[in-house]
């Protein structure tokens, strides 16, 4: 029996957003090693899962090592990124000998000091387990892809969705090829193509006839004319400040460099010439909510600065600023990180009224706190399912939460800054939002699932951890010309990593 080993270590970085995610913050949902990898996957909608039932049902005997997931933040503390890059590294090459290692990764991951983490753990556990064994990696749509990544890896995809809802298909993608490459069906052979450009993530859903649904009905012709076994598109996740980020094409063939090579640079082409099409219109807040009351039906207002999956603190009170200044008496809801205040609440207790400082908890550079007075309507423990997304069967931990009421509007306070998928988390506090005429979302894409026949959606810009304008960031690091800070007619290419 053939032995492939397991792991997984998922965070997406974000250069603008002030949060540190640390040990604890993992550990909310969950560190885990050997069997209890297994346990902890077995039935969820993860890219890992679908690695592992793909390996098992080609009777691969599989030796689970480690896995962590930090959904988005800031960076991570370089203490725990050392211990897990030791813990995948080592814990593979003590389990030699394997004849094959599959790997989920986010792709965005960033440290105070290493800038490549992903592209660091697998050079290391290359250096340690030599050539001959194929390492196979998943990633998420928005990685950042290295050359040093892909110099170490044999097999990389990415998802196809935006909406995310194809984490487990893209794991078991990777390791289908992964089982094939062991068996000896095929000798894969990757290769990546980068624009020094990046487009906003509002505009990059895969919905019907959208920019990016066309960019991946173009990977999936390259595919099915067998010019390549995988192709995968990467528009990046464009809040990351560093000189070698960009759009990517990947694409991986059986030991055929030209058509690897070419494969890659037109999907990279097809994301290139739709560049324009990425922007999405958008309001500032006060704008929002005021043309959110001319429309008929329940509109979602989508805070996209402060989106929590793209790494942003979760605290901007705008929005609520707002709502309570244009819509104090509409019944609304509106979700916002704020220990203190969900502390304060669990003091008071159900039913009781005080003013509230509300927001800018932890990122005081464009916004200070909203005083709101309002009334204990709930607390909750703010413990959720998600119902579907890239992790889908897993556990939402809000942390000590509760529902302040203010005239019409709704204040769910949370202790921690977790990923939206739908409105899991309103609804896990009693909050139903199908009551309600305006809602907030606090994510990009995701948002989406949730529209249809009388449910409408105003997309916000401004100031915050991810603003949708990305040519009036100051970036620090990145290597100029790019797009869209220059209005380039030809594309720079990313030659090598810096």
């Amino acid at each position: 029996m053939m032995r492939a080993a397991v792991a997984s270590f998922e965070f997406e970085g974000n250069s603008l957003s002030l949060r540190v995610t640390r040990r604890a913050d993992f550990e909310r949902s969950g560190i885990f090693e050997s069997a209890a990898l297994l346990e902890a996957a077995a039935g969820k909608d993860l890219a890992l899962t679908g690695g592992i039932d793909t390996l098992r049902a080609a009777g691969m005997e599989l030796v689970p090592v480690f896995a962590a997931k930090g959904g988005a933040g800031g960076h991570i503390e370089d203490s725990f990124f050392a211990e897990a890059r030791s813990r995948i590294v080592e814990g593979i090459a003590a389990a030699l000998p394997l004849q094959g290692v599959y790997i989920a990764m986010h792709g965005a991951m960033i440290c105070a000091e290493e800038k490549d983490p992903e592209g660091a753990i697998l050079a290391a556990l290359r250096a340690r387990i030599g050539p001959g064994i194929p390492i196979a990696v998943s990633l998420d749509l928005h990685a950042h892809v290295t050359h040093r990544m892909a110099a170490a890896a044999d097999i990389i995809v990415g998802y196809e969705t935006y909406p995310h809802v194809d984490a487990y298909r893209t794991g078991a993608c990777a390791a289908g090829l992964l089982v094939r490459t062991m068996q000896g069906a095929i000798r894969p052979l990757t290769r990546i193509r980068k624009y020094n450009a990046i487009v906003p993530v509002l505009g990059g859903a895969t919905l019907g006839d959208a920019p990016m649904a066309q960019v991946a009905a173009e990977a999936r012709a390259l595919e099915a004319a067998g010019r390549a076994l995988s192709v995968s598109y990467f528009p990046v996740q464009p809040w990351l400040d560093m000189a070698d980020v960009g759009i990517t094409g990947v694409a991986v063939t059986d030991a055929d460099a030209p058509a690897a090579d070419a494969a890659a640079q037109a999907i990279l082409d097809a994301m290139w010439t739709r560049r324009r099409d990425f922007e999405l219109p958008a309001l500032i807040p006060a704008e929002a909510v005021q043309e959110a009351l001319r429309r008929e039906g329940r509109t979602l207002l989508i805070d996209a600065p402060d989106s929590i999956g793209a790494g942003a603190s979760g605290d901007a009170p705008a929005l609520l600023a707002a709502l309570l200044a244009h819509a104090p008496e509409v019944e609304s809801a509106l979700c916002i990180v704020d220990p203190g205040a969900a502390a304060k609440a669990g003091e008071l207790g159900e039913g009781a009224e005080a003013i509230f400082e509300i927001g800018a908890w932890q990122d005081r550079r464009w916004f200070k706190p909203v005083p709101v007075t309002a009334r204990v309507e709930r607390l909750c423990d703010g413990l959720f399912t998600y119902r579907g997304g890239p992790v889908g069967g897993a556990t939402g931990r809000l942390g000590p939460s509760a529902v302040l009421r203010a005239g019409g509007l709704r204040i769910l306070v949370t202790t921690h800054a977790v990923y939206e998928h739908m409105d899991e988390h309103y609804a896990a506090c009693g909050i139903d939002i199908g009551g309600c005429r305006l809602v907030s979302f606090k994510n990009l894409m995701n948002y989406q699932k949730l529209l249809g026949p009388g449910v409408g959606f105003i997309a916000l810009h401004g100031p915050g951890g991810a603003p949708l304008r990305l040519q009036d960031v100051a970036w620090e690091k990145r290597q100029r010309p790019f797009w869209p800070a220059e209005d380039m007619p030809q594309p720079v290419t990313i030659t090598r990593d810096t």
